[in-house]
């Protein structure tokens, strides 16, 4: 005889959240390096089926789900940017103990957004009762949001985009849709395909006889996303654009521990330039910070020997560097650095700079309230500049290329911004070894690789120790430098002209998305609850 417990069960109010906290864990493995897009659909559907199990529990209610929500958010989080210890511990050299707790309470942070859209799932549930829409009027709450909670993520405390359901997607039928609507478009047609065969998962685990509507919505719900994904995939977006670019992308792979050390950073310089002067390009492109000083601080020898070979006809050279802000100028003592590239004019002097607008908290700046956190880490830290909200791109032989640093390419409607100034390609500078040889690098190209289709738009990626990479306007990964090696990427990079609705809109529509799926699916659940019949799947 099969043993079964009940819903609301001791054992069963332990077990469930320890198998929603599993299944959190196993949704992290959705994202690169494994990047299986259909895992991510499987695990959050299964938290979908534990959370409607629940339901079935006359007493229990939104605490339950919420409770089931945060254990999957919580497994999801830790796990996924587990990295993180990495650059407090390793590199920053936090306490292990605290180290582990600051990510514990980071990813219970994030958990609490799932936490919430569970909840509302649940309430909605109740509200919609037994009638048989009611399974296609809790899909639209929990879709919708599930959207707006990725967004807010995005935006508040200056955002953490990372990880959303929809970078899973990039190599997925759901990623044809990004060019519409966006990564937190995908984020909400992905989230109402999980609900669907959460909802078909849920029936069949009770054993109950299904009738054929909410089955047959069910079954919309898990197969419309998927079937328009396909139904859109090779579309073009974009056109080629003046003629290609010779382009070299420097790795120069300096461990972050002897970064900063005086020594090494002039070593570093060297290396650079000696992989500068090996070949001429139309566009060379060195990492973030990849000079540790100001350009001005440069050591003669290096300087004269670049400006010699852009006088060479060497092309156009952009190195990552901190620089003075350029207020400087009207007060030279409230001057601070900014985290820049610089392109370097043949005379000597900066001919154009982009500086980072969108800062990292604790990394570029410290939150207020917080600098006793800081103070138990050894970084060398300064508190940057912001840039301008609008930097116009640079202009080389017919393209015009717009620069951004490291983790700014995580928020797709400030590189939108840049396409419509009419960036024809985008190019990232990053240094990511704080993190180590761990996920967080191929989450980063997982994530540059939404960019690009997303925009449309080929994407460069100059690194320290990785991953260097170019990607071409569909997303496809054109050619790219292992991981942990110091060399120099070239190839011949084509722009693009072109705006898809996302690049013209950003995130305003899947904001719209997400609140119309919300609303709907509210405003049905209240009408459903005045209609009479069986359990939705039942």
């Amino acid at each position: 005889m099969r043993l079964r417990l009940a819903p609301g069960a001791p054992a069963e109010r332990v077990a469930a959240p320890a198998a929603a906290l599993v299944a959190g864990i196993a949704h992290a493995a959705s994202f690169a390096p494994f990047g299986a897009w259909w895992l991510q659909t499987v695990t959050m559907a299964f938290l979908v089926a534990v959370v409607l199990r629940a339901q079935a529990n006359a007493a229990a209610g939104a605490a339950r789900a919420a409770a089931l929500g945060f254990a999957f958010g919580l497994g999801w989080f830790v796990a996924g940017v587990a990295w993180l210890y990495v650059s407090m511990h390793r590199y920053g050299g936090m306490p292990a103990p605290i180290a582990a707790l600051a990510l514990l309470m980071f990813g219970a942070y994030l958990a609490l957004f799932p936490a919430t859209v569970c909840a509302l799932a649940m309430r909605a549930a109740r509200v919609a009762g037994s009638a048989p829409g009611a399974v296609a009027a809790v899909g639209l709450v929990f879709a919708g949001g599930w959207t707006l909670a990725e967004i807010a993520r995005g935006y508040l405390f200056t955002g953490f985009p990372w990880l959303a359901i929809g970078y899973a997607h990039v190599d997925g039928p759901l990623a044809a849709l990004a060019p519409l609507a966006g990564v937190y478009g995908v984020c909400a047609l992905a989230a109402l395909a999980a609900y669907g065969i959460g909802a078909l998962a849920a029936s069949v685990a009770r054993g109950a006889r299904t009738r054929a509507t909410p089955l047959a919505l069910a079954v919309v719900l898990a197969l419309a996303p998927l079937v328009a994904g396909w139904a859109m995939t090779g579309r073009s977006w974009s056109q080629p654009t003046g003629r290609s670019l010779a382009v070299r992308l420097l790795q120069g792979n300096v461990p972050q521990e002897l970064k900063f050390d005086p020594a090494r950073s002039l070593a570093a310089m060297q290396a650079y330039t000696a992989e500068v002067l090996r070949a001429p390009a139309d566009l060379t492109v060195l990492p973030e910070t990849a000079w540790t000083v100001p350009w001005s601080a440069t050591p003669a020898a290096l300087r004269d020997a670049l400006l010699g070979h852009l006088a060479a006809g060497g092309g156009v050279l952009a190195i990552g560097m901190p620089l003075w802000e350029q207020a400087a100028s009207r007060d030279p003592a409230a001057a601070r650095l900014t985290n820049s590239v610089a392109v370097i004019d043949r005379d000597g002097s900066i001919a154009a700079r982009y500086d980072k607008r969108h800062l990292v908290p604790f990394g570029e700046f410290i939150p207020r309230g917080f600098g006793w956190f800081v103070a138990m880490m050894n970084i060398p830290l300064g508190e940057f500049a912001r840039g301008d909200k609008v930097q116009a791109p640079l202009a080389i032989d017919g393209q015009r290329v717009a620069f951004d640093i490291c983790y700014e390419d995580t928020f797709g409607e400030e590189l939108a911004a840049q396409v419509r100034e009419g960036a024809t390609i985008l190019v990232n500078v990053s240094n990511i070894a704080w993190f180590g040889d761990s996920h967080a690098l191929p989450q980063h190209l997982q994530i540059a690789r939404m960019r690009a289709i997303e925009l449309a738009r080929p994407v460069l990626r100059a690194t320290n120790t990785g991953v260097t990479a170019a990607i071409d306007a569909r997303g496809r990964v054109v050619d790219a430098l292992p991981t942990y090696s110091a060399g120099a990427l070239a190839l011949s990079v084509q722009g693009t002209t072109g705006l898809t609705p996302y690049a013209r809109w950003g995130n305003a529509l899947p904001l719209a998305l997400g609140l119309v799926m919300a609303l709907a699916g509210a405003l049905a659940c209240v009408a459903s609850r005045r209609s009479r019949g069986a359990n939705p799947l039942e």
